[in-house]
């Protein structure tokens, strides 16, 4: 993989709301320059101005480091104990909180969660549909950061911190791709792919941005956020819907690389034609209730530029 710290800017940069695109700091250089008051970052010693100065090790007088943020982890599981051990056991320290919504299994998903996590929060989700179990983690989650991710193993949870990187330096909103420089699928079927792509097609033409990776369930955003994304749907085509919000709600959205493994164990749920017509619908849905509330008020659909890369 390349640089884990990679990614792509996908806000809409011309839609109302949308903050200027700045490329997100890294360890190294998140004080590089010396600031010469015009923003341009040609350092020339004055330190007068409003550009950055380059880190010396220890805080400026005054200066008071912000508190750091915590995370929950949302994981959905249906009849999933084969496979949580090797997901739960990956779950990295800066994550504060795990939480597993059970959806009505069968099989001992929530002792074998207890045994591997014995501190996770099991929250019990009886409407079927992805969707459904999403939206009862999100409610339940108390942390500053949510995160998602599924329970079949085809995730890792090694990836986590480059999604908080990116959260903690001016993103709003970060979804992994399995298409961007640095991802790839070691799962996903030809069929899959071509439907993604049209997907993804389709979705950039609409709201105008330059995603690559539309239907993948690991991403992660602002909990203060949580209520102008509003998710209602009940199946896969939730993590559009999210997606979609977020660039319409004028989010600052990033894609990083993720590598998509394969299932570890038994089959999984989606259905291609019956979810990717689910995700079309949404795409549209979203669309058409923008458009409605802009000629109630009166007001043109804008078009929004093009995103930038990071």
């Amino acid at each position: 993989m390349s640089d884990s710290r990679s990614g792509r800017d996908l806000s809409p940069q011309g839609s109302p709301g949308a903050r200027p695109s700045t490329a997100p700091f890294t360890p190294d250089d998140s004080h590089a320059g010396n600031g010469n008051g015009n923003g341009n970052g040609n350092a020339n010693g004055n330190g007068n101005g409003n550009g950055t100065r380059r880190a010396t090790g220890r805080p400026a007088t005054g200066y008071r480091r912000a508190p750091r943020l915590t995370v929950s982890l949302v994981i959905p599981a249906k009849n999933e104990a084969r496979n949580l051990a090797s997901v739960l056991e990956r779950v990295p320290k800066c994550v504060d909180e795990v939480i597993l919504v059970d959806g009505r299994s069968t099989d001992v998903t929530q002792l074998m969660a207890l045994s591997c996590r014995p501190d996770i929060r099991i929250v019990s989700e009886l409407e079927a549909g992805k969707g459904n179990a999403l939206r009862a983690g999100f409610a339940a989650a108390s942390g500053d950061i949510i995160m998602a991710m599924d329970a079949d193993g085809s995730m890792n949870a090694d990836e986590i911190p480059q999604f908080l990187f990116f959260l903690e330096h001016g993103f709003d909103y970060v979804k992994g791709s399995r298409f961007v420089s640095g991802g790839g699928s070691l799962d996903i079927t030809p069929l899959r792919r071509i439907g993604n792509r049209v997907l993804v097609g389709v979705a950039n033409m609409l709201y105008h941005t330059k995603m690559t990776d539309l239907c993948y369930g690991f991403f992660a955003f602002h909990r203060k956020y949580l209520d102008h994304l509003d998710p209602l749907a009940s199946g896969f085509e939730i993590e559009t819907e999210l997606t979609l919000r977020a660039v319409l709600a004028g989010l600052r959205v990033a894609e990083v690389p993720s590598l998509e493994m394969p299932r570890r164990s038994g089959r999984s749920s989606l259905r291609s034609f019956r979810d990717g017509a689910r995700v079309l619908r949404t795409m549209l849905r979203e669309r058409n209730a923008v458009r409605a509330v802009h000629e109630a008020k009166g007001l043109r659909v804008s078009t929004v530029a093009p995103p930038e890369l990071v």
